[in-house]
């Protein structure tokens, strides 16, 4: 009997899950009818993944018969998934293909300028917030302590005597890292990609009541709000500014002062990266390791 083979169009489409698939690339063998599909991904989470077949770009059938890298996928490139079309029954026609994830539990992220960013603010060590809008903890750098951004002050440990002294070290490490497993307190690069006007758009707004700084990526429009908690002054651990400006770490240190290492700044009027007291009291909003 003879076959008939389909024609394969190289149009791909792909679907974010808190997961990025990316160039993904098709190769079809008329002999066996194996359509292979290559892609590379980036996760935060373990993952499963679907490839779709449409004729038309609007009705998507799941190709059933496959196998590759499909279940419990994490970061990765050259992944592969084959499907084996005549043994669906799949013979002839034009089709548009896509990679599918499945949905990331927690913890959730959004990329940004091709950063995986919490959504949340880090809490008490090793937590999230529950909430965008909620201050979450304010930490010195390198150390995994947290304080309350509400007074009186009280540290994750019960205590309410603040540490005047200056952190030490030259990054900070993942033992004094306070964000949740697989996370980690964002470098200074990661700090800049944020604020790269070709990529992304910045906008001081108020959701939810609370103030704080949106930022846009410009090519997929995933959004990240950061609320503007303040600071504790790093010689007696007063807060400031609460409600009106935001503090967030970098891994960073400031190589020619001692003291300092490099932040993101933001209030209504300017947002920038500088270098602050590594004893100041600042916000951690993670990204994915």
């Amino acid at each position: 009997m003879k076959h008939l083979f389909p024609v394969i169009l190289s149009l791909f489409l792909f679907s974010l899950a808190n997961a990025q698939v990316s160039n993904a690339r098709i190769n079809f063998s008329c002999p066996t009818g194996k359509v292979t599909v290559t892609y590379n991904l980036n996760t935060n989470c373990t993952v499963d993944a679907t490839l779709y077949y449409s004729h038309n770009k609007r009705d998507w059938l799941i190709a059933q018969t496959i196998t590759g890298d499909i279940t419990a996928q994490t970061t990765g490139t050259g992944k592969t998934i084959v499907w084996d079309c005549f043994a669906d029954n799949v013979r002839l026609g034009g089709f548009y293909f896509k990679v599918e994830t499945s949905q990331c539990e927690e913890p959730e992220c959004v990329w940004i300028n091709g950063v995986c960013w919490a959504t949340r603010n880090v809490g008490a060590p090793g937590t999230f917030v529950e909430n965008p809008e909620d201050a979450g903890m304010f930490y010195q750098w390198n150390r995994n302590i947290g304080w309350n951004a509400t007074d009186p002050m009280i540290n994750s440990n019960g205590g309410t005597t603040w540490n005047s002294s200056d952190p030490t070290g030259t990054a900070w490490t993942k033992a004094n890292d306070p964000s949740p497993a697989g996370w980690r307190v964002p470098t200074l690069a990661e700090i800049q990609s944020l604020l790269n006007t070709t990529y992304v758009t910045r906008t001081w707004t108020t959701q939810n009541s609370v103030n704080g700084l949106k930022l846009t990526d410009i090519a997929t429009s995933n959004t990240l709000f950061l609320p503007a908690a303040g600071y504790r002054w790093h010689e007696d651990g007063t807060l400031y500014s609460a409600g009106s400006s935001g503090f967030y770490w970098s891994s960073t240190r400031y190589d020619f002062i001692s003291w300092a290492a490099y932040s993101l700044q933001f209030w209504s009027s300017l947002t920038n990266w500088v270098d602050y007291a590594r004893g100041r009291g600042s916000n951690v909003r993670c990204v994915a390791e």
